[in-house]
């Protein structure tokens, strides 16, 4: 599948291709960032515990692959979803020794995390994980995670390839947005795991076929819940990006929730099993939808935060300069509606000291 062909992503980018101030670290291999779909991104390389240069082996693949779907540049083969975005490049794995990816252990996994936070990521792309029978993981990395959510980072990481009724590490952990794969038909690849705690906050994203690029030059197609994942990232970015040029504070929390929120449930009606589905099918317009919903309500919110001033003239809003006031001076009688609606009259805190915070039409206080 061609990444310009997800439903709703052509309106997303009507909206914004990514902006450099939304920060997002891939946890995953070296990387050939001389290729023509990448060599003009926005990405920098970060030292990790692995140390080990871009090769052409199958640890490469995978994360030149997994970047390009997110960072893919537009004016070359590979047209990524949040090409504009910024991107920390951090190596985790490696070429094993039978022509594998070599795992990672859950205390690097932690490492990295820790760093991918400290260098300003707030999202986390891990393509991988390890199986884990309890859904339990080492306690700094427990950790780790822990503290993305107190600092307001996303890690969203893939589910697992086993086909199993089974659960990965961090996918599983709380707060971390898991990611499954299904077909061009929406429906849940045999291989995409779907155990219990993926029910709340796993949800499926395409991942058969996906386009990506070949270190040195070219593309291929990949399959795997690590494409999936890197295309629920990109996803998420872009919805950061967005909440940055309406005026908002990029939260990538919101941002989580919303893509759950707006997932396709499973219809028990169509499908005999569910599980497999996860809580739902990746939904891009229906994110963007509770994105731009959400702008408005604060808007709205401020609005009525400022209330309506009524000055005993009759002229509301009079400002400072038109009345002669200035501070510490003893104002005329005059009423005001509090954050709850309610009215408020000055004479009734006669002989109290009143500070009154006036807002101008703006998103932020002024």
């Amino acid at each position: 599948m061609a990444i310009g062909a997800l439903p709703g992503l052509q309106q997303l980018w009507a909206e914004t291709l990514g902006h450099p101030d939304i920060c997002l670290a891939i946890l995953d291999e070296p990387v050939d960032l001389t290729h023509p779909s990448l060599q003009s991104a926005k990405l920098a390389k970060v030292e990790t515990m692995i140390a080990e240069s871009a090769g052409r082996g199958p640890a490469t693949q995978h994360g030149a692959h997994v970047t390009s779907i997110i960072f893919g540049q537009h004016d070359g083969p590979v047209k990524g979803i949040a090409p504009h975005c910024r991107g920390l490049i951090m190596p985790i794995f490696k070429d094993g020794t039978d022509g594998s990816i070599a795992p990672c252990s859950q205390l690097d996994l932690a490492r990295a995390i820790t760093q991918a936070v400290q260098a300003g990521a707030q999202i986390i792309n891990i393509s991988g994980g390890e199986y884990s029978p309890s859904g339990m993981a080492h306690p700094l990395l427990t950790k780790a995670v822990q503290a993305c959510v107190e600092q307001g980072v996303l890690i969203i990481a893939a589910a697992g390839n086993e086909g199993c009724d089974c659960l990965h590490i961090p996918g599983a952990l709380p707060s971390v947005l898991a990611v499954g794969a299904m077909d061009d038909q929406n429906r849940p690849l045999d291989f995409s795991n779907w155990g219990q705690t993926y029910r709340s906050q796993g949800i499926l994203a395409p991942g058969e076929n996906i386009l990506g690029v070949v270190p040195g030059g070219g593309t291929t197609l990949q399959s795997g819940t690590s494409y999936a994942t890197a295309i629920v990232s990109g996803i998420a970015a872009l919805l950061l990006s967005l909440q940055r040029k309406l005026g908002q504070k990029p939260d990538p929390q919101a941002v989580r929730l919303a893509l759950l929120e707006s997932a396709h449930a499973c219809d028990s009606q169509v499908a005999s099993d569910c599980r497999p589905f996860l809580a739902g099918r990746l939904n891009i317009p229906g994110a963007h939808s509770i994105i731009v919903k959400a702008n408005r309500e604060m808007k709205a919110a401020q609005q009525d935060t400022q209330g309506d001033v009524a000055m005993p003239n009759n002229q509301p809003g009079l400002s400072t300069t038109q009345t002669g006031l200035k501070a510490n001076d003893i104002a005329p009688d005059f009423s005001v509606k509090d954050h709850t609606g309610r009215m408020v009259h000055l004479s009734d805190y006669q002989g109290k000291t009143v500070v009154l915070w006036f807002y101008p039409e703006a998103d932020t206080p002024g």
